[in-house]
């Protein structure tokens, strides 16, 4: 998808928890799509690719000819520095062709949950229409998915605005259904964030069978006006997955329109040639195209429009659309699910729970515990008379008993310690991918390539079976203290969604310390561009990279600051924790002194950071705000344009260019020399004088970081130009 240069919506972090009654499963069914098998698990034709980009691909979805079954091609596309799963065949208007895919989930609920396109229309102070898009997005060619009415909700954003989606073949009207609201606001202070009840925004339900994203909006000068509306220039309309929105009041000024999309699940159906009259008892005939191909798996009719779905019989799990794709489950491997007091014995479908020697249950062992039979003086008795034969038989059942006991010991150890890692809160999160310490072991080919040292541990180099390049680094150690805030921060992390933040990909929690694996940056950090590493001679940075850097940084920062809930200060703002890949491309990284902007939790107890670049007032008072992050990126400004270090005191790069800048009105005497020409002198200058604004003594004095970001991007273009005209 094409990146934004503007700044993102919110996309609000979920609690899988407290997911919707329509997306919890039964245990039985739940673990079927989710444990290890006692056989290897087949998922995929012969010979073809089994993920994307970190992504599962399933079949009947597929990657390459003779890989996918008929409207379920996936195509692997390249980001530059990783690979990236998308719809193959999507078309739109005026869009990206590209709908990014997030999951895909074959059963027992078959889904797939992408990115789409919002829907806007823009107007000028006369109330005339200045451009528009509709969302109109044909990412379902052949009809198998549908939008999922029980998963997603409809939103309106705007001031005097009515917009509707529609679908269904028609009776008295043209079609059967039409969902959608109106909203209303005399002001920009009416709106309130959080609140999405008619004022600047509204939401409803849809309906089932939807099978598009095309939005239609009313623009008469007549009822729906939008003259003398500067407040509220545009209305926006979009389906997204319930719970992962919130709405701000700022969105109706500032969501970016042609790059903006939104995470959404389709329901899919396997609807061969779009027939509306498909079903199990149609398909079951023609043997040649019935999908339910694996033993032991059944066919159900789709719930969302025609069609059907397969899924895995019970104590069986795995891929019904593959041969053999459903294999036996091991129950007792899973005590929690498949309780056993007594001796558990998997069995084809199921399983078997006796009580051992010597031992009886009143009941069922699965539901009651096991007694031993005879007294202490009848053991006795009996082991008398058996003689020393009787007795090495009960040493040897005695040893086995216990090395049986020693290995659910040491089963149960792993479990404790996932667990005290939040491993049952975190393993809920479609976002998120659980490693084992072995697959953590065979990613960094057993921790080889060492990269550094991060804020808690080292950091090494690894790779996904992908292919994708990826950084490894230790956590903090969880307690009972600290666990809530762990959970909390990798939920947010994992679900940021920024190209200039660092992405989470999924952490390790078998191990005491949590290990957390993220997008791996090619270059290092800002400060080994600007300084050098190691000894090495300093790279050339040219002036359009070094503003490229600095406004990517800026709407990374603007993000966390603006669009999560509940916001996110850094902390920790350097040129270390800049990172930079393959392009350039800035990522924010580094979270370890990252602290949640909520009610009453605004004081650190204790002040860390690096001196150099730590704003004064949290400092003497420990009150972290956004603006002292502002603060921390006006000192990254400053390293920017003179590349050079950052010090402390009177004789600091921050007091020798304020003096610089007082007494010749300008810094060009602290401009590196290999960006300071002397028609760039002038962008160099408004530059130094948007970093001296964030370095204000007093925090409101300083800019909001989306206006520092708007700012630099001005002068870039502004710059361009100028540099073109020449």
């Amino acid at each position: 998808m094409q990146a934004a240069t503007d700044h993102p919506v919110e996309i609000k972090p979920k609690s899988w928890t407290m997911s919707t009654p329509s997306l919890l499963l039964p245990p039985v069914l739940l673990l079927a799509a989710t444990v290890a098998m006692a056989e290897s698990v087949i998922n995929v034709k012969p010979g073809c690719q089994e993920s994307c980009g970190g992504v599962a691909i399933p079949y009947p979805f597929g990657i390459g000819p003779g890989c996918f079954r008929p409207g379920f091609e996936i195509n692997c596309v390249s980001t530059g520095i990783a690979s990236m799963p998308v719809l193959a065949g999507a078309t739109s208007s005026g869009q990206d062709d590209a709908v990014e895919v997030l999951e895909l989930f074959v059963a027992p609920r078959p889904e797939a949950r992408v990115r789409l396109p919002v829907a806007w229309q823009c107007f000028d102070a006369n109330g005339t229409l200045t451009g528009d898009s509709s969302g109109d997005f044909n990412f379902n060619r052949e009809g198998v998915y549908r939008i999922s009415n029980t998963s997603n909700e409809l939103y309106v954003l705007g001031c005097n605005s009515l917009i509707y989606t529609r679908g269904g073949e028609g009776g008295r009207f043209p079609y059967a259904y039409y969902a959608g609201c109106t909203t209303y606001a005399n002001s920009s202070t009416d709106p309130q964030d959080g609140v999405c009840a008619g004022i600047g925004c509204c939401h409803v339900d849809i309906p089932p069978g939807l099978t598009d994203n095309l939005m239609h909006m009313f623009s008469d000068r007549g009822t729906w006006s939008h003259a003398n509306q500067s407040f509220c220039p545009c209305d926006y309309a979009f389906i997204v997955e319930k719970g992962l929105y919130t709405f701000r009041a700022s969105h109706l000024r500032s969501m970016p329109r042609i790059t903006q999309t939104m995470p959404l699940v389709l329901d899919w159906a396997i609807r061969d040639n779009g027939s509306a009259s498909m079903s199990c008892a149609a398909e079951a005939k023609k043997t040649t195209s019935y999908a339910c191909v694996s033993n032991h798996s059944k066919c159900v009719d789709s719930t969302n429009g025609p069609g059907y779905i397969c899924n895995c019989t019970q104590g069986y799990g795995g891929n019904p659309y593959v041969i053999g794709g459903c294999t036996n489950i091991d129950e007792c491997a899973f005590p929690e699910k498949f309780p056993c007091h007594g001796v558990c014995k998997d069995t084809v479908g199921f399983y078997e729970c006796r009580c051992p020697w010597g031992y009886e249950s009143t009941g069922d062992p699965k539901e009651n515990q096991c007694n031993p039979k005879l007294s202490r003086s009848a053991k006795i008795a009996i082991g008398v008379i058996v003689g020393t034969f009787g007795l090495i038989v009960v040493l040897l059942l005695t040893w086995l008993m216990f090395k049986h006991i020693e290995l659910k010991a040491k089963n149960r150890e792993l479990e404790e310690i996932e667990r005290k890692n939040g491993g049952e809160r975190l393993r809920n999160m479609k976002s998120l991918k659980i490693f084992t310490e072995q697959e953590i072991q065979k990613i960094t080919d057993n921790n080889s390539k060492y990269l550094g040292k991060g804020s808690f541990g080292k950091v090494y180099k690894g790779t996904l079976p992908d292919t994708t390049k990826v950084a490894v680094k230790a956590s903090i150690e969880v307690t009972e203290h600290t666990l809530d805030n762990f959970v909390k921060e990798v939920e947010i992390q994992s679900n940021m969604i920024h190209m200039n933040i660092l992405k989470l990909l999924g952490c390790c929690l078998e191990v005491n310390v949590p290990l957390l694996v993220y997008e791996y940056a090619a270059n290092g950090s800002l400060e080994d561009i600007l300084y050098g590493k190691h000894g090495q001679p300093l790279q050339p940075l040219k002036l359009n990279s070094r503003l490229d850097i600095a406004i990517r940084s800026a709407e990374g920062l603007a993000y966390m600051h603006s669009y999560i809930q509940p916001t996110i200060q850094h902390g920790d703002v350097k040129p270390g924790n800049i990172l930079l890949d393959s392009k350039l491309v800035p990522k924010i990284s580094d979270f370890g002194l990252s602290k949640f902007l909520t009610t009453g939790k605004q004081y650190a107890t204790v002040v860390v950071g690096c001196l150099g670049y730590m704003d004064p007032v949290f400092k003497h008072t420990g009150r972290l705000t956004e603006k002292s992050d502002v603060y921390s990126f006006g000192v990254v400004l400053l390293e920017l344009i003179c590349r050079k270090r950052i010090t402390y005191g009177e004789n600091g790069l921050i007091m020798e260019f304020k003096r610089a800048f007082d007494e010749e009105k300008s810094g060009r005497a602290m401009f590196d020399n290999e960006i300071a020409k002397e028609e760039d002198i002038p962008v160099l200058d408004e530059i130094g004088t948007l970093a001296i604004k964030c370095l204000k003594e007093r925090c409101e004095e300083r800019p909001h970081m989306a206006s520092v970001a708007r700012q630099l991007a001005t002068l870039k273009e502004t710059w361009e130009q100028r540099f073109l005209s020449m």
